[in-house]
């Protein structure tokens, strides 16, 4: 990533204060051009929105003007007023920079939600050095930590990537960000989409009797499989394999409101969190097991007894290592090496 210009806006809605940067940080700075990289990087593995921006949309002709400091301070008095219309959206800094990244020219805005953290300070008492501790309010959050609300626009094509996330106000919760603040209106992500296809399967499984831990078993291994080898979701896909034997179930889910395919613009996040099938027994017990051992009936098989209970059976076990021995055994190997 080249960063051309960068500059932070203080939000500090506790104390009431907006505080506009009159000039930009220095982007030739090793420590700015790193934290900017790493919290791009950590925005776009979030469950990110997509759509474009259109003509007469708010931000497109904020980025028209030239000078980036009066566009940028205007975004802040924005964000500001909108933020204090509810006490539940936390201070921060809005971070605005415009770079080139392998895709293109990119502009971005990611506001950095002050985090309060206690810090050292020498102090003198009575002519003797104290120290104490010093509670800082407006602490930015380190560039690994996760990021809330963010835009990143592709300058070339008016595209974007939005992260945000709903709070309370005015008794609703409102994705503030993006309706409020940025007045555009991103397509559904793929996280809702995924929801809303395990709320179907669910529904359809127990209106037809279907077993609902194995469907909802087949779904995530369908929804892992089509997003490593194609990087989206064929929903039809999830029809065919959960509803095989049952016309009517396949029939009836098709004829849901659901997209067809479901673009997964972070391939990476979704097929790591998918990769492993997590089942909680009405016992108590929950297991993890991966995809690829949960498939094969050899390693792994639900079997209907003639009861109505089921058994879990695990086959093929060659060797059982306790976990908890496991990590006592690292921490007391740390605690001889740092002796």
């Amino acid at each position: 990533m080249i960063i051309q210009h960068a500059i932070l806006h203080i939000l500090d809605t506790n104390t009431g204060s907006l505080i506009a940067s009159q000039a930009e940080m220095n982007v030739d700075n090793a420590g700015v051009h790193d934290y900017i990289d790493k919290i791009v990087a950590k925005v776009m593995q979030g469950d990110i929105k997509t759509g474009h921006l259109t003509a007469d949309n708010y931000l497109k002709k904020s980025l028209a003007q030239d000078n980036f400091a009066t566009m940028t301070t205007q975004l802040a008095a924005k964000l500001f007023d909108t933020m204090a219309g509810s006490e539940a959206i936390h201070p921060g800094d809005l971070l605005s920079f415009q770079a080139t990244m392998d895709e293109g020219p990119v502009f971005g805005l990611i506001k950095l939600d002050f985090a309060p953290r206690y810090a050292h300070a020498v102090e003198y008492e009575d002519d003797k050095m104290v120290n104490n501790l010093v509670l800082n309010q407006a602490v930015l959050p380190a560039a690994t930590q996760t990021v809330s609300e963010a835009i990143l626009v592709d300058l070339n094509d008016d595209s974007y990537q939005l992260l945000e996330k709903k709070y309370l106000i005015d008794g609703h919760r409102v994705p503030y960000f993006s309706e409020k603040f940025l007045e555009i209106k991103p397509d559904v992500s793929v996280k809702e989409n995924i929801q809303t296809i395990k709320r179907t399967v669910k529904n359809i499984a127990e209106k037809y009797d279907e077993p609902e831990h194995e469907a909802l078993a087949i779904t995530q291994t369908v929804i892992h499989d089509s997003i490593e080898a194609t990087g989206e979701i064929d929903t039809d896909k999830i029809a065919e394999k959960v509803f095989t034997n049952n016309i009517s179930a396949k029939q009836e889910y098709t004829e849901k409101a659901i997209p067809k395919t479901v673009a997964v613009p972070n391939t990476t996040k979704y097929e790591k969190k998918y990769r492993v099938q997590k089942f909680k027994l009405d016992s108590g017990i929950e297991l993890s097991i991966p995809i690829d051992i949960y498939q094969d009936h050899s390693k792994v098989e639900f079997v209907n007894n003639a009861d109505g209970t089921m058994s879990l059976v695990l086959k093929d076990i060659a060797s059982i290592v306790n976990k908890f021995s496991v990590q006592g055994e690292k921490y007391a190997l740390s605690r001889f090496l740092y002796c």
